[in-house]
């Protein structure tokens, strides 16, 4: 008989009523070439600088991006997005489910 394990807290990731937002199933066909190549970037822990450079294109542009990934997912931050990214990385990667 084994010992049950400790009570699960609620900001755990396994409960939906805290995790809503990435709980959702989600299509990410609304995003842009450009934002899901951001999202990705974003999720391997770079900056904006660090994306604009490896983009070639500002760091205000990346911004914007960003910006428009946090509303398009439902997210508040960079965190959430990255979980995101991870979660769905079938649906944003060029190679697919293969990758």
């Amino acid at each position: 008989m084994s010992r049950p394990g400790p009570p699960v807290p609620a900001v755990c990731p396994c409960n939906p009523a805290t995790f809503t937002a990435l709980s959702l199933p989600r299509d990410l066909s609304a995003l842009t070439e450009r934002e899901a190549t951001v999202l990705l970037l974003l999720a391997t822990g770079l900056g904006n600088l660090s994306i604009a450079v490896r983009l070639g294109i500002t760091e205000r542009t990346v911004k914007k991006h960003v910006s428009n990934l946090f509303e398009k997912l439902g997210v508040r931050s960079r965190l959430e997005a990255a979980l995101v990214a991870i979660l769905e990385h079938d649906q944003l990667c060029p190679r697919g489910a293969a990758a």
